[in-house]
């Protein structure tokens, strides 16, 4: 018997109720139906109390399954159902949430996996390779800033010194926040010892954009994800009283930012980019002075890495060009960069012909957000995910939301791959 996609959805609202709060907010959809309850946010945020209890809660879910659990060196959980050989297909996604956020982002992976090694366990499959299910810890960032931790240090992409010094809004650091749920940074990358028995990794998630929406589409097979180039610009000018300094005689580093932004915008049009300004910071920021200090981050991404270098040599002319004209000092540090990902075309394929059989329509399509697959095909292991349609396109806020049917079709689709990778990873393994 197949994965029951309702069980799956009965998971996830259980796990709605369980570790969410109330939000003021436009009333929210559940499913696609309107909720009879107040407004909802997930409260799952990573390295806190409500996100460990839904890791308890989730572990339950296993019960009467002879499963193995074990939680790594970066605080990864994983579940294992083992087959014939110690070497695994690795499902999931992760648990954690963004303040405030939805209900299907991230958990929707992780509870259908469950879903997955449960169906396998009940129809008696023989596996020919062990199955886990993993809840990869902090994929978010959003206590810390920095995203897929838990991933990146399976990977070996986590760079240690630069996450030490991390913070939250409260002054803690990370890496004593991190220790009080058993993670030490000095072996956290001994978490990577996972790579080696990893033969294959598959994704199911919601897109978060409004593509598939669009198009009218329900399912899609995603053959990899946009690369990131994030930078900082910082502008320095100089501060003034706003009604004596004329604006000709301003040194306004504000001005230049908002002209800058302008033409960031039109980077991104002019190449088929996505270009976002995001952070946007002013100093002193009082309402009677011209401000003498500006920042604001600027994230580009795109499939094709030529074009991504192309966004960052037109970042840099511009702001260069108007700084100049507007008389203030520019520098542009880089938070963060991320090559465009791939995917194995043979489970690109795999899914490609899943996503047709099931919705009558070949879709494929890259992702743009960033997700934990991201990390295992950096780390060389072949990797896939799914997509299901996100209502309105929204993520990351309480209204997210996806059609219970379309979430069904999702889930039956993604055991179907699931149960054509297992010969694919047999013969892989010899």
């Amino acid at each position: 018997m197949p994965a029951d996609p309702r069980r799956v959805v009965a998971d996830l609202l259980e796990l709605r109720l369980l570790s969410s709060q109330p939000v003021d907010g436009i009333p929210q959809t559940v499913g696609g139906r309107p909720s009879d309850g107040p407004p909802l946010g997930s409260a799952r945020l990573a390295w806190t109390e409500p996100w460990a209890k839904a890791r308890e809660w989730f572990l339950s879910t296993f019960e009467g399954i002879p499963v193995e659990t074990t939680t790594d060196p970066a605080g990864n959980l994983w579940v294992t159902l083992r087959g014939k050989r110690p070497e695994r297909i690795v499902l999931g996604s992760h648990l954690d949430s963004v303040p405030n956020g939805g209900w299907l982002d991230g958990c929707l992976g992780v509870l259908a996996g469950a879903e997955i090694l449960r169906a396998l366990h009940r129809d008696g499959v023989d596996l020919p390779v062990s199955v886990s299910v993993v809840d990869w810890a902090d994929e978010e960032g959003a206590r810390f800033g920095r995203s897929l931790f838990g991933s990146a240090a399976v990977s070996g992409t986590l760079e240690v010194d630069d996450v030490r010094g991390l913070v939250d809004n409260a002054g803690r650091k990370l890496g004593d926040v991190v220790a009080e749920y058993g993670v030490s940074l000095e072996t956290v990358l001994t978490a990577g010892d996972a790579l080696s028995s990893i033969v294959g990794s598959a994704e199911l998630h919601i897109e978060q954009g409004p593509l598939l929406e669009a198009r009218g589409r329900r399912l899609a097979a995603l053959h990899g994800i946009l690369g990131v180039q994030r930078r900082l610009v910082r502008l320095k000018g100089q501060a003034a009283h706003a009604g004596a300094t004329p604006i000709p005689l301003r040194r306004d580093p504000t001005l230049a930012a908002a002209r800058m932004a302008i033409e960031v915008r039109q980077l991104g049009l002019d190449n088929d980019a996505f270009t976002t300004v995001g952070v946007w910071r002013v100093h002193p920021s009082v309402p009677t002075a011209v401000n003498g200090r500006t920042e604001f981050s600027v994230d580009m991404r795109h499939l094709d890495k030529a074009v991504l270098n192309k966004l960052v040599a037109g970042l840099e002319e511009l702001v260069h060009r108007i700084a100049a004209e507007e008389r203030v000092e520019a520098e542009i540090d880089v938070l963060w960069s991320i090559d465009p990902i791939t995917f194995h075309p043979d489970l690109v394929e795999f899914a490609s012909n899943i996503v047709e059989a099931r919705s009558g329509v070949r879709e494929v399509m890259p992702s743009g957000p960033m997700h934990d697959s991201a990390e295992m095909a950096r780390s060389g292991v072949p990797t896939v995910m799914m997509f299901v349609p996100s209502i309105g396109g929204l993520s990351h806020t309480h209204i997210e939301d996806t059609a219970e049917a379309d979430l069904e079709l999702g889930i039956a689709a993604f055991d179907d791959l699931v149960r054509q990778m297992l010969p694919w990873a047999e013969a892989r393994v010899g």
